[in-house]
């Protein structure tokens, strides 16, 4: 059953009371019709009562008993007819209140439905850009390890480089009286430029520059000569 607009509703009360009116105009009417009848009954028996005798009086009583069996069941018919429609109504009026319920309930869910779906899209996304800044950080660690590596590697290369061109100093010098200059047993000293690569091997940019800047020479005071 589809929804009534607001102007079927209006128009359906107004023929409600016009037919609870028109109700109340046909009981009123047919209470004059009992009413009249009644006092016409009672003046034609009064009138009959003197013109016949106590066999007209009988006759006249069974049919007043059977027109009024009939009034009653006219009334009672009328009464029942107004009944079913005031039922019919109230159904019709409880279907309406069910579908307009009804609909109230889809469109909520709609709405819900809606609404968690934008919520599941928003969680992806935030997945997504989670995963891709961890993706990220993980890609920044694994290139400052192999930068770290690779320098690693390249001060051992040139430690490793500074002893074999010590060593080969030493064979050269072994000859001609290696105690020149040297005392017995002192360690060959390495490049000044391979022992800060091995100092500032695993230091931040910052660190180096703070260290580089503390083997600095002090500035000769006014007056050094």
């Amino acid at each position: 059953m589809t929804l009534m607009s607001r102007a079927e509703r209006k128009a359906r009360r107004q023929e409600e009371r016009e037919a609870k009116e028109r109700q109340k105009e046909e009981e009123r009417r047919l209470k004059e019709e009992e009413k009249q009848r009644q006092l016409a009954e009672r003046a034609e028996r009064k009138a009959a009562k003197r013109a016949r005798g106590r066999r007209a009086r009988r006759a006249e009583r069974k049919a007043a008993g059977v027109a009024e069996r009939e009034a009653k069941e006219r009334q009672k018919e009328e009464e029942r007819r107004l009944r079913e429609e005031e039922k019919e109504r109230k159904e019709a009026e409880r279907a309406e209140r069910k579908a307009a319920k009804k609909a109230r309930g889809r469109r909520a869910r709609r709405a819900e439905k809606k609404a968690q779906r934008i919520a599941d899209r928003e969680a992806k996304e935030r997945q997504k850009e989670e995963e891709q800044r961890l993706r990220e950080e993980e890609k920044d660690r694994e290139l400052a390890e192999r930068a770290a590596e690779k320098e690693r590697k390249e001060a051992e290369r040139a430690e490793r480089k500074a002893a074999r061109a010590g060593r080969r100093r030493r064979a050269r010098k072994s000859g001609a009286g290696a105690s020149e200059g040297r005392r017995d047993g002192e360690p060959e000293r390495l490049d000044p430029d391979v022992v800060a690569r091995i100092r500032h091997y695993g230091m931040t940019p910052e660190e180096r520059h703070a260290d580089e800047a503390a083997q600095e020479p002090p500035p000769a005071e006014p007056g050094d000569h």
